[in-house]
């Protein structure tokens, strides 16, 4: 309340826009600033982005979407809205996009009857990654996905390493290392003795590449920018080694 009639005081301000939460707050403003000057002030609410279970897209309730893609890239952003929840899509659509009616109403029947094709959900992510970022943020999204689903991962940067693995496990490291070592220090395998069985069945990828040589050395010099290292154990459980 005293935020907005301090804002009107000294630089003008006669209306507060926020969700709709925020409604308890404008109106104690405008009648506080009524109390103290007998002055109109006005707010206009919008309802809120909701998941299913009620709660808010925000910073409070952790893992926000930002707009920056310094803080939250293309990538991830299209993970996002590829995972959104089917019974919140349709919303999402109507909300954060410009599609016209007919079109979400066949992407909601689409949603209904085939929803294994999430044609819903990719065509959320490319309007708003479109409208944010350009169609190239949007084809380097889809590009990245496919490159991580194959396992053909060899030629991401290291930037978009840092975008895509940035949630999975990962170890810093002073030096270059063999893989058996490699693969204990950064949590892929419990021992030496496990690790060389990995090795041995083929199950062990370095950015990309099969590793069958328990004497193959995880080098800064290989990494993605001289950087990091991605270690892929089995088909998804990935590991990023960081070289100072």
């Amino acid at each position: 309340a005293m935020d907005f009639y301090v804002l009107h005081q000294t630089r003008g301000v006669n209306m507060q826009v926020a969700g709709q939460d925020q409604w308890g707050n404008i109106t104690a403003g405008i009648e506080l600033t009524r109390k103290k000057t007998g002055e109109e002030l006005y707010g206009m609410t919008m309802p809120l982005l909701t998941k299913s279970d009620g709660t808010k897209f925000g910073k409070s309730e952790g893992k926000a979407i930002w707009l920056d893609r310094e803080k939250t890239s293309p990538y991830e952003m299209y993970q996002f809205f590829l995972n959104s929840e089917d019974e919140k899509v349709i919303d999402y659509l109507k909300f954060l996009t410009f599609l016209d009616k007919e079109e979400i109403m066949r992407l909601e029947q689409s949603n209904k009857e085939e929803p294994h094709k999430r044609e819903a959900h990719k065509a959320l992510a490319r309007e708003v990654i479109t409208f944010l970022h350009g169609a190239d943020a949007y084809d380097e999204a889809v590009n990245i996905s496919k490159m991580l689903f194959s396992g053909e991962i060899a030629n991401l940067t290291y930037e978009q390493v840092k975008s895509c693995f940035a949630s999975v496990p990962s170890v810093e490291v002073d030096e270059d290392m063999q893989i058996l070592n490699a693969l204990v220090k950064c949590g892929a395998a419990s021992s030496n003795r496990e690790a060389r069985q990995f090795v041995k069945g083929g199950s062990v990828l370095v950015n990309g590449q099969k590793v069958t040589d328990e004497k193959f050395v995880v080098s800064k010099a290989n990494a993605y920018g001289n950087k990091a290292t991605v270690i892929r154990r089995g088909k998804k459980k990935y590991f990023v080694i960081n070289h100072k």
